[in-house]
């Protein structure tokens, strides 16, 4: 047995012979009494997985043994009995230095596994509340589990094999949401030319956060291109950058921004002799480059088959479930509808909204069209937003720096955020870390080029009643 796990013995013994066995079978799960986070590390040489209670020895394996991989909390889990929760024993293996977790113990010995006395407790099944399945995964001998479906993703593209779900948990109630503001002066039309890194460098960075953050989703706010319609190596360069985000499965969304389509010309300008509020909606060579790519393979719908300019897509984080809706610049008032038809068909998932252009540079929700589209940001708010309790987060991006509004929505609130920046030096993005059991949403701006974090944007929204 590693000496990492040696000093956790006797307190793991502890645990093990204060319980005398699994609650009855037909109890059912309590599972509020899931409070203990179960932090998870990986040996990168091994591959390995390390399930623990304790910091200590997240903090010892990385030290000693190689789990250099941190990857923060996992799930919640209960440390003692409760009605209809199991127990879930962690065995050993001294020639493989494998870890597996199991409701059987005694037939994992058969195998060579030892038990190392450290038990918990989680749920066979998913009833009253214990909403996340753990997944193991095996490959060569070797077992890992998996929570989010981006790790079940990522491992299962690294030829790990799944063996289904072991046992239920709660989710981690703590989680963040990325906003990327316009990265049109990313791709080649800056100071930096074609040798510009800021954009890559940000997805990287959100890339190599995603434990420290338990990043779920990144979002943009439009504008990813300049003029990318008329002068496709800016594609090829946001392209490139996106790609740091598919390598590690991050569900991701572009929201399209007038310097995404055709109705902007070379130098950034609106194309001279065209009519704006047709060619706004023409972009071939944006769908060409990302609409296959859409949501990283997550469940997607789109009001045009093909057409990137509104699309939604769903997934679950702190224990609840979202929906992502990214939505063309202006809209038409037939998109408007499809939108606000497709969020009252889910009443009980936490609505996002994404759009180019809603908060004005003064934090206010704009009341034109800006010169291209058939409605404004007001609109957006009268049709799809305030008579909608479902919806919680407006993102948009178009002008100023950033600012934020609170707006009704249905008799609760939802937070308007505005990240633009149009940086010339660094490349910022907006985090916004929520806390479902706290119903708490905290914002702030990095800048990782620079490694700076802007203070001045920072806000704690702590009423946000998240759908359930």
């Amino acid at each position: 047995m590693p000496g990492f796990l040696k000093q956790y013995f006797f307190l793991a013994f502890a645990l093990v012979f204060a319980s005398t066995g699994s609650a009855p079978a037909w109890s059912a799960p309590d599972c509020s009494t899931m409070n203990t986070p179960i932090l998870q590390s990986v040996n990168p040489a091994l591959q390995s997985n390390l399930l623990t209670p304790w910091q200590e020895e997240i903090d010892s394996a990385a030290r000693d043994n190689g789990f250099t991989d941190k990857r923060g909390t996992a799930f919640l889990v209960s440390m003692n009995q409760a009605d209809g929760l199991v127990p879930v024993t962690r065995t050993y293996h001294p020639g493989t230095h494998d870890f597996f977790w199991t409701t059987n113990p005694q037939s994992a010995a058969a195998y060579g596994y030892q038990p190392t006395t450290l038990v918990f407790y989680a749920s066979p099944d998913n009833a009253s509340g214990c909403d996340v399945p753990v997944y193991r995964f095996n490959k060569n001998g070797m077992h890992r589990y998996a929570v989010t479906p981006a790790d079940q993703a990522q491992l299962k593209a690294d030829n790990w094999t799944a063996d289904g779900v072991v046992f239920w948990a709660r989710a981690n109630p703590k989680f963040s949401i990325a906003i990327m503001p316009d990265t049109q002066m990313e791709v080649g039309v800056d100071g930096g030319g074609k040798d510009d890194k800021r954009f890559a460098q940000r997805t990287q960075w959100l890339a190599d956060s995603r434990y420290t953050l338990n990043l779920q989703y990144v979002l943009h706010s439009g504008d990813v291109t300049n003029w990318g319609e008329r002068d496709t190596p800016q594609l090829d360069m946001a392209s490139e950058a996106i790609k740091r985000l598919e390598q590690v499965k991050l569900p991701y969304v572009l929201t399209v921004g007038n310097h995404d389509t055709r109705a902007v010309c070379a130098g950034g300008s609106a194309c001279p002799g065209e009519k704006a509020w047709e060619t706004v909606r023409q972009l071939p060579a944006f769908n060409r480059y990302f609409n296959a790519r859409f949501s990283n393979g997550g469940v997607a719908g789109q009001f045009a088959a093909g057409d990137l300019s509104n699309v939604y897509s769903t997934f679950e984080a702190g224990g609840l479930k979202w929906l992502v809706m990214s939505l063309e610049l202006w809209p038409r008032a037939e998109v408007l509808t499809w939108a606000d038809g497709i969020i009252k068909s889910m009443p009980t998932r936490n609505v996002i909204i994404v759009t180019h252009s809603f908060l004005n540079s003064g934090g206010a929700i704009r009341a034109d069209n800006g010169g291209y589209g058939v409605s404004s940001p007001a609109t957006i708010y009268e049709k799809v937003i305030k008579y909608n309790p479902n919806v919680r987060f407006v993102f948009s991006g178009h002008e100023g720096n950033a600012a934020r509004l609170v707006v009704p929505a249905g008799g609760n609130n939802a937070v308007a955020y505005l990240q633009a920046f149009h940086s010339a030096t660094t490349n910022p993005v907006r985090i916004v870390e929520i806390d479902t059991d706290a119903n708490t949403a905290t914002s702030f701006i990095a800048a990782p080029y620079t490694n700076e974090t802007w203070d001045q944007y920072w806000s704690l929204d702590s009423n946000m009643k998240y759908v359930r």
